[in-house]
């Protein structure tokens, strides 16, 4: 066994490590772009919509306060047709004037209830579109760090590395075509690492005298350093 073919599967383990570190680190880019392009699909969608529910609340709204205000003329008209009730001699018409005071009551914390609730909905709603503002702005930020990392990175190509169009358009178009290029980018890679896992399996076999199938480059060297030192 010749100090040739050790030092041959050494330099195979260290190119399976290098090739898979890099995978890994282009896995990781990967994983970071995808979440940043979902993300910002989501909020362009979100922020397409606005002006369509900005417009419903605002109708809304109006006609929750019309029946708001319907609600608290009819209270008032049901609290003077009490006091009328009360200054005549029929017990029958001022327990019924006090029924209608009543339902004209739940009638109108109803009615101001629902007022209420749509302008919490509408704060909400502004409140919302606002974060999605600022958070579209730190995701072109972090949009074009990827595209400089891109730019970094040995296995990635110039055009892979420029930067996204403005908007959270540009982001979800950048977005796809920089996923298109790290899937080349790790086919490349894994498709290396599948040729040098097949060279140290092929040289092991002949060392061992026996097959090998899909093992690491680290694997066979430890078997081969084993057996020299067996046969010592």
């Amino acid at each position: 066994m010749s100090d040739e073919a050790l030092a041959f599967l050494r330099e195979l383990e260290a190119a399976d490590e290098t090739l898979s570190a890099a995978e890994a680190e282009l896995a990781e880019l990967g994983a970071e772009v995808e979440r940043v392009r979902l993300r910002a699909a989501e909020l362009e969608e979100f922020l397409s919509r606005l002006p369509v529910e900005r417009e419903r609340l605002r109708t809304e709204q109006a006609g929750a306060e019309q029946q708001a205000a319907r609600a608290l003329r009819a209270k008032n008209e049901a609290s003077e047709s009490l006091a009328d009730a009360e200054r005549g001699r029929s017990a029958d018409a001022v327990a019924e004037a006090r029924r209608a005071v009543i339902r004209t009551q739940d009638a109108l914390r109803m009615a101001d209830r629902h007022v209420s609730e749509l302008g919490e909905e509408s704060a909400a709603l502004e409140d919302t579109a606002a974060e999605a503002i600022c958070e579209a702005a730190e995701l072109e930020r972090r949009a074009r760090r990827f595209a400089a990392e891109f730019g970094q990175h040995p296995r990635l190509t110039e055009q892979d590395a420029s930067d996204p169009p403005p908007g959270l358009a540009g982001i979800v178009e950048w977005g796809s075509a920089a996923r298109a290029a790290l899937f080349v980018a790790r086919g490349g890679l894994s498709s290396e690492r599948e040729a040098v896992i097949r060279q140290a399996n092929e040289l092991g076999s002949m060392l061992l005298g026996e097959p090998l199938l899909a093992a690491k480059p680290a694997t066979v060297l430890r078997r081969v350093e084993e057996l020299k030192a067996a046969r010592a």
